[in-house]
């Protein structure tokens, strides 16, 4: 890219070059101009030599009187002129035409060359121009697909982020219902073992009280056993009374064979005869 202003320099001195040489130009021109018209507005009678006015005369117009200007205007030409003949001042002027002619070509070729550089400076400068906007396009392009990457980065991240605490969450939810599942599995042994424990005191409660009944249907038949023993003692004893007063020899009662499950329950330290009470 050309540096700033570098154009309008460019620019600026070509036209200044242009310029100067259009004005020494256009003075030449004005200068040969006015030597032709000095020349024109002179009268034949001043030419100094027939033979150099008949050479001349083609390129000189017959023109009407001039006013009193024009005659102090001939009358400074030919003061101008001097010691120079019309052919040599014709010739001077000429060659006065002829390097303005030169010099204004040559400032138009300057400025064609100058035009042409400029024209090309500034498709250059078009170009660069083009190039840098199109560069500047790709860079905001660039840039807003970075934006969007960022943008697209930030949401990932937020949703990683969310997705590490559900993930926390699940496994806090997991740790707690393995902790809950420990306790119940626990408390299920327990209650099992509760249940265990509670039939078996149950059992052993059923076993007391059948061990009590089995005790106490005992101690009935005990008694029941006594009370028939008391009887048949106190039978005994009317008997050998009876006896006795018949003359005959009171004989001592007969054991009563009782039942295998009475004889184990009656003590054994148990007289025959004797009142348990």
């Amino acid at each position: 890219m050309p540096p700033k202003g570098w154009k309008a320099k460019a620019k600026g001195k070509g036209k200044a070059k242009a310029k100067g040489k259009g004005k020494a130009s256009a003075k030449g021109k004005a200068k040969a101009k006015q030597v032709v018209e000095e020349v024109e507005e002179q009268p034949k009678g001043d030419v100094a030599s027939g033979e150099a006015a008949a050479t001349e005369g083609a390129l000189v117009e017959v023109k009407p009187k001039a006013k009193a200007k024009g005659k102090g205007l001939r009358k400074k030409v030919l003061e101008d002129l001097g010691e120079k003949s019309l052919a040599e001042a014709l010739a001077e002027a000429k060659e006065v035409v002829a390097t303005a002619d030169a010099r204004i070509a040559e400032a138009a070729a300057l400025e064609e060359a100058q035009e042409a550089q400029a024209k090309a400076a500034r498709e250059e400068y078009e170009q660069a121009t083009s190039e840098v906007q199109a560069a500047v396009a790709k860079e905001v392009e660039a840039a807003s697909v970075h934006q969007q990457l960022l943008l697209k980065r930030l949401e990932l991240s937020e949703k990683e982020e969310q997705d590490r605490r559900r993930l926390l969450e699940a496994q806090k939810a997991l740790a707690m219902m393995e902790v809950m599942a420990v306790k119940q599995k626990k408390m299920q042994e327990l209650e099992e073992k509760r249940k265990v424990a509670t039939e078996a005191a149950e059992m052993a409660k059923k076993n007391l009280l059948a061990q009590r009944q089995i005790e106490k249907d005992a101690l009935e038949a005990t008694r029941r056993a006594l009370d028939e023993a008391k009887a048949l003692k106190a039978q005994a004893r009317g008997f050998g009374k009876r006896a006795s007063v018949g003359g005959e020899p009171e004989l001592p009662p007969a054991k009563r064979i009782l039942p295998t499950d009475e004889q184990e329950t009656v003590p054994a330290t148990l007289v025959d005869g004797d009142n348990v009470e």
